[in-house]
């Protein structure tokens, strides 16, 4: 595993940013598909039973908790963003793979802000049927998080066991 150092090269902080960019972009292009293309309530393919696009929003955060408190959740997930980013970028221990799960987890964070602040509300279009709806963002978050704790663990567990095999 390549260790990057723990200052933001020009060239390395041109990547994260450019990633964020680009996933943002395929998460509101995504919205926007959905918006233009399917109204609201409506369900694409008719009869699937498995999983479906669906035209749907969401006030809440994840699987609808906090409904209808679009404005104070705007603030807080600003509040936690922020400080998410200034955590990230004072890390010291750093590799390729957390800061790409970094930036898709900021990626999915400000795609979500971005329609909070633009709508009110999230649009969600993934709709399996045993499960909430939920968008690229979201998936983007989750994901990069599973990773990023499973990266951890097996990369953490590597130097704790390196370190006490140096004490011995």
């Amino acid at each position: 595993m390549r260790h990057i150092d723990k200052r933001w090269s020009p060239g390395r902080l041109a990547t994260f940013a450019a990633a964020i960019v680009a996933l943002v972009l395929i998460d509101q292009a995504t919205k926007l598909i959905i918006r233009s293309n399917l109204s609201y309530g409506s369900t694409w393919p008719d009869g699937w039973e498995l999983i479906r696009i669906s035209h749907v929003t969401n006030t809440g955060i994840a699987f609808g908790f906090l409904q209808g408190n679009s404005g104070a959740l705007a603030i807080i997930v600003s509040t936690v963003l922020i400080f998410f980013v200034v955590t990230v970028l004072r890390r010291e221990k750093l590799t390729e793979i957390s800061d790409y799960c970094f930036a898709a987890i900021l990626s999915g964070a400000i795609g979500n802000l971005w329609d909070r602040f633009q709508r009110g509300e999230v649009t969600d279009f993934i709709d399996p049927i045993y499960y909430p709806s939920f968008n690229v963002a979201d998936s983007l978050i989750s994901v990069a998080a599973v990773v990023l704790i499973g990266h951890y663990l097996v990369f953490e567990s590597r130097t704790t066991q390196k370190s006490s095999e140096t004490l011995e």
